[in-house]
């Protein structure tokens, strides 16, 4: 009988191993044993599912499956949304693996998660018609580690259809049957090969492919739970006394509303405290003692601004037997100094603003009371409403960063609010008390500077941002938004003929019914961007959804992982086996010698003389020769230790140790990062990256011990292959300062694309750039993200 219940008990073993580690995710996921127990206890005692199932298979079967939902759900509500889908693979995985009949596929998942590790974008492929660089290398390697894909290239050869799949908008809801096996593939078999071939031809659609599998496997309506929140019954029905709650949201997002509207919704009385100051902190520990002893509600406002006392707070709520009724609701912005004790004891629940205009507005509308929108002057409802369509483009924009905004700007409601102040300000001081006033009366110009210099361009830092704000401001604000046919946005989608104008109307309930009818997705053409940057958003995404997935891996499950590094599903797998060694190892083995075949041995440094010392170029050059030797021996040192400990030659150290665990999970060491490389990078990729780089580095060495420093003024310098690129312009212009007896100060900056490459005395030559949006004549919104130049020539004139 035993036997029956050891997949639940294999199971929840797993799962709370995972939930365990899900801190490696994110700093916010913490889960204690109690926690699990509660939930275990939920599904086996209070469970309305096993009422009047007296069949025990059948109470089984209910349990389990109530347990992933109860697991997903109530951890998932407090995780960060992008995050739920790495959760939900997780519990994939571990439900699979107890299905009879059903396969692990642990190959293909393994490929799946370490598969693009392998991947060295420097190797020479063919053309294929139709198809990126990128792609045909990906094909390649799925092609050559997957047998079940072998025959991917012969399939693809002249298959139009194939093509013209790869170009669909959603080509994830109907995956060609390109791969071959000896049995038909199950349903779930199916969904994974499916997202193997998503993987390599579509990385933007991954995400969307992975909550396909994750249906397959896991049934429809398992995600759709998890997005509905009902804070009242999770309040009176899950939380106890003693449990606080802890509402977690991103900055600028208050979820204290949350907590004052559940209060008069139940007539509870609730003590709400701002923490912040020493008065707060008395505060608050006197109406705890106090709310615990007669049931009331306690909440307290913003208490990520005092970690110290919140390890306090957490010792104190150990010592409180509270009545049954008192609950205890902490609001805080999501910050890594919390106590991890506070978390692990406390109900996280996450708040996000929802993403798409859409939402933004529907959340705007919310917020601001519709008798101070309904106020005379009527025309004051419009400028409301242009101010929330501004506000939503400039945060949807920032999802889109660097290419909505150089960088993640704090918009919040706060700016809207002043901005919604300024409005009444000077529509009151105009308008003296009249029911109506003629938009040419409405100070633009005054509003305008507020806006873009003040209230939202009060936080921007950057002069290309600054352009952006201010274009938005002065085309949204002018006399032109009372006219019907005034353009929000124009040339949607590139159609010229396709345009957003502005509602008709001038009440609130006529902006809320435009708003309320438009579409739930909106493409990023609505907030001034081409429609590919969303592959690039949901590509960075699905690549972090990846690398998420990899640091969960746990390195001493053999039964787990299988050798991917360069024949996975080798048949002769028998034979490693018999070496002793878990599959982690002996695919890390692999990795690291292919990783020491990249890298070059060595690197020779530049040698001083008293003539040389004196050139900026040759003192720019001869420190980063000197840091690429020294972080070339380093990593060559730890890659051949770590080959030693795979091969049982030498014994793991805690710094070994930490080591291997980066490497066997794709994760570049920290000891390895002494210069900045794009997030979401893969060890293959930093390995290949580094290896570049010191071949430049090795070039310049050669030439100059040939030809002396004065060879280095005319090498053309690939600018983003350096250690630090930014000091070699600043080493440019101390040369031609030096050598013509110029101050720094008279120096200014010219830039030219120059196909010859042509360089004069004050001139120097970089390659390898990539300029955003770039037209000849002035800054231009194209349909590419970036575009190659002929070598760049930097000029220094005074």
């Amino acid at each position: 009988v035993s036997l029956q219940y050891r997949p639940l008990s294999s199971s929840c073993s797993s799962i709370y191993f995972t939930l365990e580690s899900l801190n490696q995710v994110h700093f916010l996921y913490q889960y204690s044993l109690h926690f699990f127990l509660d939930v275990f206890q939920c599904i086996l005692i209070a469970n309305p599912n096993l009422k009047g199932i007296t069949d025990y298979t059948k109470r089984l079967n209910t349990i389990t499956t109530d347990l992933f939902q109860m697991i997903y759900n109530r951890v998932g509500r407090g995780m960060i949304h992008e995050d739920r889908i790495v959760l939900a693979i997780l519990l994939s995985r571990i439900k699979l693996r107890e299905v009879p009949g059903e396969s692990s596929y642990n190959a293909e998942y393994d490929y799946f998660l370490r598969g693009k590790e392998s991947i060295r974008m420097d190797i020479k492929v063919a053309e294929i018609r139709g198809l990126s660089r990128e792609q045909v290398v990906a094909m390649t390697y799925l092609s050559k580690q997957v047998p079940a894909f072998s025959h991917l290239s012969h399939y693809m050869s002249g298959n139009d259809s194939f093509l013209s799949w790869i170009q669909e908008v959603a080509p994830e809801q109907k995956v060609p049957v390109c791969w071959e096996t000896e049995k038909e593939l199950s349903p779930v078999g199916k969904a994974l090969h499916q997202l193997l071939v998503i993987q390599a031809f579509r990385p933007d659609r991954l995400m969307a492919m992975a909550t396909i599998f994750i249906t397959v496997a896991m049934g429809e309506a398992f995600q759709q739970q998890a997005n509905v929140l009902d804070l009242a019954v999770i309040v009176e029905n899950e939380i106890k006394a003693n449990t606080p709650v802890l509402l977690s949201s991103v900055t600028g997002y208050d979820a204290s509303g949350r907590v004052d509207d559940l209060a008069t919704q139940l007539k509870k009385q609730c003590t709400s405290i701002a923490i912040g100051s020493a008065e707060g902190f008395s505060l608050a520990e006197k109406a705890i003692s106090s709310a615990s002893k007669s049931g009331r509600w306690v909440l307290l406002k913003n208490v990520h601004l005092a970690p110290q006392w919140l390890v306090s707070l957490e010792k104190k709520l150990h010592s409180l037997t509270p009545h049954a009724a008192f609950r205890l609701f902490l609001t805080m912005e999501i910050n890594p100094k919390v106590p991890v004790n506070l978390l692990r004891a406390s109900r996280i629940i996450t708040f996000e603003p929802p993403p798409g205009v859409k939402a933004n507005l529907v959340r705007t509308f919310g917020t601001v009371p519709a008798a101070r929108m309904c106020k005379e002057p009527t025309e004051r409802a419009r400028l409301y409403f242009l101010l929330a369509w501004f506000h939503a483009i400039i945060q949807e924009r920032l999802r889109y960063a660097p290419l909505g905004w150089t960088k993640k700007y704090e918009f919040n409601d706060s700016d809207l609010r002043m901005a919604c102040d300024t409005v009444d300000t000077w529509m009151e001081k105009v308008a003296q008390g009249r029911s109506n006033l003629p938009p040419d009366k409405i100070p633009w110009s005054a509003f305008c500077t507020l806006l873009s210099q003040c209230i939202y361009g009060g936080r921007i830092d950057n002069e290309f941002d600054q352009r952006l704000m201010n274009s938005f401001v002065n085309r949204l604000f002018t006399v032109k938004c009372f006219e019907t046919d005034f353009h929000l946005m124009s040339n949607i989608d590139g159609q010229s003929s396709k345009h957003i104008n502005m509602p008709e109307g001038i009440r609130r309930d006529q902006f809320l019914h435009w708003v309320e009818n438009l579409a739930e997705s909106q493409t990023p053409s609505w907030l001034g961007l081409p429609n590919n940057a969303e592959k690039v958003l949901l590509t960075t995404r699905g690549a972090d959804m990846i690398g998420k997935l990899l640091k969960m891996q746990s390195l001493g499950d053999e039964d787990e992982t299988i050798s991917v590094s360069t024949t996975i599903l080798d048949k002769s797998s028998d034979k490693s086996s018999q070496e002793g060694r878990p599959a982690w190892m002996r695919t890390l083995h692999t990795t690291a010698k292919e990783w020491l075949s990249v890298i070059p041995e060595s690197l020779t440094i530049l040698k001083r003389t008293t003539d040389n010392i004196k050139d900026p170029l040759f003192r720019f050059f001869e420190r980063e020769l000197n840091s690429g030797a020294v972080l070339l021996k380093d990593m060559r040192q730890d890659l051949n230790n770590v080959v030693a400990v795979c091969e049982a030659r030498k014994k793991q150290t805690n710094y070994l140790r930490s080591l291997i665990s980066d490497l066997a999970k794709g994760i570049i060491p920290k000891s390895w990062r002494r210069y900045t490389v794009p997030s979401g990078l893969t060890v293959m990729q930093f390995v290949t990256d580094f290896s570049e780089r010191v071949k430049q580095l090795q070039l310049f060495s050669k030439q100059v011990e040939s030809q002396g420093s004065k060879v280095l003024k005319s090498l053309q310098v690939w600018l983003g292959g350096l250690f630090t690129p930014e000091a070699y312009i600043t080493a440019t212009r101390q040369y031609v300062a030096q050598a013509n007896n110029w101050s720094l100060e008279e120096l200014f900056l010219d830039a030219s694309v120059d196909v010859k490459g042509a360089l004069d005395d004050c001139s120097f030559g970089v390659t390898g750039f990539f300029f955003l949006c770039i037209n000849q004549l002035s800054p231009h919104l194209s349909e590419c993200i970036t575009a190659s130049l002929h070598p760049y020539q930097q000029m220094s004139r005074n």
